[in-house]
């Protein structure tokens, strides 16, 4: 895929915050408290644009998401669910996807909303360039023709079916030019007041249509600082709900007025393997370190828990994840048989083989790990005493970040610890498509065939075909060895109900339906 950088480079993923103008406050009196204004208050950055195409921070793009709908949004078995678009029908050529939209919709400021505000939409995404947060979301799309006011047709670059799991951008209207400064969406809140020093009023969209409306009148956004903890702005009552990092919730002590719900995500973390070693060529050394780790101690020591445990690169929570047939339990005695077939024995307790001069080969291997990231150090540390305590004698090189890159570039290494967030689409193109460079000595006729087929089929049974046939090709291959899929944090006040089932694209999406009573 464009623009993505080749998976040993993205292993630690980088918010870039992009200086802009502040929004200029409307006139209003002075906050009140929320308690007199619902139930529910949530938290986000000071927002430097009110524009939900041009927001660079993550806490702001969630709360975006209450005024500005989407085409669609992705839940949690990672599938395409029907938003503002009401229907659409793939081409037999797979080339373009003819659109219908619901009819029921309107701006908040009353205007009617059409497929114009689409392509509109489309538009100013390309027009703010790769910069925007949503610019990868058009790889596929090579425009959007209108039909009528509620009918247009996207025309793709080639077939591309998963395109759908993309297409959940927020759709602004294109008769605004002021929403650096103000918002207006069609979603179930609109704005009502804004104060730069306090935050921001939403009231509920009498006009909202798309499902049952919702339970609060009002939601307040409280702006927090650059360091805040997440976590604590709820334990001390700032906030209904938040989602918080790993740094925050770790030192947090969970009282009787809080909660964590977890939701999937798509952070993918793993070992990956130097095929130009001898030692790593070999399947069944790779299989070997597959089977010699104990995933939920890696998880529990490096991420607090919050992980699934997966070998291939697809979340456990889709419908597309090949389930009992991963790669992912301890099992000590298919790792002695494995590499008793490469030839190895134990030797005062390291798995060692002779060479044919006669000389001794001890199975020692390094892992390589960048210092910044204390969670990857510390689940790399236990995944080293786990591989050596099967004979397997690791060890862990911790080195800045520019030398792990540095490193990983050159191949001089034998293992690393990494992780990427994969797209919503689930395209693996930018990890061994023409472009990437990713896995020294990795080449396999059979995984480019399968990666191709991922974007063919036509039907929910051949979508899952062919994940499962790219499954499979991995687990045969284990060009790299999964650890888990992360799991995000939600944390809440413990009597708010309705936050199951978050889903992977939009947290606040059922926002609605939460209450605290």
């Amino acid at each position: 895929m464009k623009n993505r950088m080749p998976l040993q480079v993205i292993s630690i993923l980088l918010i870039l915050i992009l200086a802009g103008c502040a929004p200029t406050p409307e006139k209003s009196g002075s906050m009140p408290e929320s308690q007199q204004l619902g139930d529910i208050t949530l938290a986000m950055h000071t927002p430097t644009t009110l524009h939900p195409l041009k927001t660079k921070l993550a806490s702001n793009v969630l709360v975006f998401d209450l005024l500005y709908d989407s085409l669609v949004y992705v839940d949690q078995a990672l599938r395409p669910v029907p938003y503002l678009l009401e229907s659409c029908t793939i081409s037999p050529d797979g080339m373009t996807i003819d659109c219908k939209l619901h009819d029921q919709v309107q701006w908040h400021d009353g205007a009617a909303f059409t497929a114009t505000d689409v392509a509109h939409t489309v538009n100013t995404i390309r027009e703010i360039g790769p910069e925007g947060i949503y610019y990868d979301r058009l790889t596929y799309i090579a425009g959007v023709d209108v039909k009528d006011m509620l009918h247009f047709a996207i025309r793709l670059t080639k077939p591309h079916v998963t395109v759908l799991n993309l297409l959940d951008f927020p759709i602004i209207p294109c008769h605004r030019n002021d929403l650096d400064t103000t918002m207006v969406g069609t979603g179930q809140y609109k704005l009502e007041s804004f104060t730069q020093q306090k935050g921001i009023m939403f009231v509920r969209n009498e006009d909202w249509k798309l499902s049952a409306p919702p339970v609060s009148e009002h939601i307040y956004v409280s702006f927090m600082g650059e360091t805040a903890d997440e976590a604590n702005m709820v334990r001390i009552g700032e906030v209904t709900a938040v989602t918080a990092s790993l740094k925050s919730i770790g030192g947090l002590g969970i009282g009787e007025n809080m909660k964590i719900t977890k939701y999937p995500t798509l952070e993918y973390e793993y070992i990956g393997f130097n095929m130009s070693n001898p030692l790593l060529a070999s399947y069944r050394v790779r299989y070997a370190v597959s089977y010699a780790l104990r995933r939920e101690k890696l998880i529990e020591a490096g991420f607090l828990g919050y992980g699934t445990p997966v070998c291939v690169p697809v979340p456990p929570s889709s419908y597309l994840y090949i389930g009992d047939e991963d790669k992912k339990q301890y099992d000590g005695e298919k790792v002695k048989s494995l590499l008793y077939e490469e030839g190895f024995g134990d030797t005062n307790g390291i798995m060692t083989r002779m060479g044919e001069n006669g000389s001794a080969q001890e199975l020692r291997l390094t892992l390589l790990v960048n210092e910044e990231n204390e969670y990857r150090q510390k689940y790399a540390a236990l995944a080293a005493e786990q591989l050596s305590a099967v004979g397997m004698m690791v060890t862990v090189v911790t080195v800045p970040w520019e030398e792990y890159l540095r490193r990983l570039s050159a191949g001089e290494y034998d293992m690393y610890a990494g992780g990427c967030r994969l797209s919503q689409d689930l395209c693996y193109d930018f990890l061994w498509g023409e472009e990437a460079t990713v896995l020294s000595g990795y080449v396999s006729e059979e995984m480019t065939a399968a990666m191709q087929a991922l974007g063919t089929p036509r039907t929910d049974e051949g979508i899952l075909n062919a994940y499962i046939n790219f499954e499979n090709v991995f687990l045969r291959d284990l060009p790299i060895v999964g650890i888990c899929f992360l799991d995000g944090a939600f944390v809440h006040t413990a009597r708010l109900t309705g936050v199951e089932n978050l889903s992977v694209s939009k947290i606040y999406r059922n926002i609605g339906q939460w209450s605290t009573k």
